[in-house]
């Protein structure tokens, strides 16, 4: 019910619409064939209006002209001053991964020394126990730490 009204609504729209806006676009198109373009005869009032808004629109591209080539240099300087950013943010991570890579060297060197003396020590107490156990000495001759 609700749509078979909506539907008659947009039926009769249409058809409004088609009945109004046919007779304009015919009436335009009988103008045109009727009377065409017809030579209008400007007075000196009018060349000088014509003739000054002329030198005005010249004006007025000479200075788009200025503007478009202010967009463009500015442009090229973003452009530059993006790059001139990412190269200093490389060159400051390459720099502090050096520097990370450095101390991160001198940290793996003093933790390898401290388990080193650990495992030289664990090492010295087995060999001790292989004295009075022959399973231990076993195990380390296999392993070839004796």
């Amino acid at each position: 019910m609700v749509l078979s009204k909506m539907f008659r609504f947009f039926v009769i729209t249409m058809l409004a619409m088609w009945l109004f806006l046919l007779p304009i676009s015919y009436a335009q198109e009988d103008h045109l064939e009727a009377g065409g373009t017809q030579d209008v005869v400007l007075t000196p009032a009018d060349q000088l209006i014509l003739e000054s808004i002329s030198s005005l629109a010249r004006e007025l591209n000479g200075r788009i002209d200025k503007i478009n080539d202010r967009i463009d240099n500015l442009w090229i300087t973003m452009l530059g001053g993006f790059l001139g950013v990412m190269a200093f943010i490389g060159g400051l991570v390459f720099w502090d991964r050096r520097t990370f890579l450095k101390h991160a060297r001198e940290e793996c060197r003093d933790e390898v020394s401290v388990d080193r003396k650990k495992v030289e020590a664990m090492l010295k107490a087995m060999r001790k126990l292989s004295e009075r156990f022959p399973e231990v000495r076993e195990v380390l001759n296999g392993f070839g730490l004796l």
